[in-house]
């Protein structure tokens, strides 16, 4: 029974999308979120990752992930100061990708004391070797002096399963 409702949680994920003169690809759709680690969450970062699967191997490779979100550093406007105050730190998001234990596509998102929606692909169908896994941390860095900085742990994210 459980393999039946994983089985049928996968197919309702599973997207497929046509490119013109290409054979079909799947997108399988997850969420994520990873954070700063602190007490106040100064730094967190939530979206989804649309894993890519290539068109013509089996069992299919995730050639790209696309990756949808937004990074959120506090103190925003409307936080109270006593909750959270403004530490003078700005917050990163890291994404690596990666194909076995080599890293094959990184991108960092950073904020200050605001929100900031981003859209952008790790890697691509053409060029990239299978994506396995996607690791997510958020790192906090002083704006006015050199670090020392501190990382909340990282979160990973593997390549989900298909056919």
């Amino acid at each position: 029974m459980r393999a039946t409702r994983f089985a049928v949680a996968a197919v309702a994920a599973l997207a497929i999308v046509a490119s013109p003169g290409a054979a079909q690809a799947a997108t399988i759709t997850t969420p994520f979120h990873a954070d700063s680690g602190d007490a106040c969450r100064y730094g967190a970062t939530d979206g989804t990752l649309g894993w890519q699967f290539g068109p013509t191997t089996s069992p299919l490779p995730v050639t790209a992930v696309a990756v949808k979100g937004k990074l959120t550093d506090r103190p925003l406007p409307a936080d109270s100061t006593i909750v959270c105050f403004d530490d003078h730190y700005n917050s990163s998001a890291t994404f690596v990708a990666y194909s076995g234990s080599v890293e094959v596509a990184r991108q960092t998102r950073t904020a200050n004391n605001g929100t900031v929606s981003f859209e952008f692909t790790l890697g691509n169908s053409t060029h990239t070797a299978s994506i396995s896994r996607v690791v997510i941390q958020v790192c906090r860095s002083p704006i006015i002096t050199l670090p020392p900085s501190y990382c909340g742990t990282a979160v990973t994210y593997l390549s989900p399963p298909i056919g």
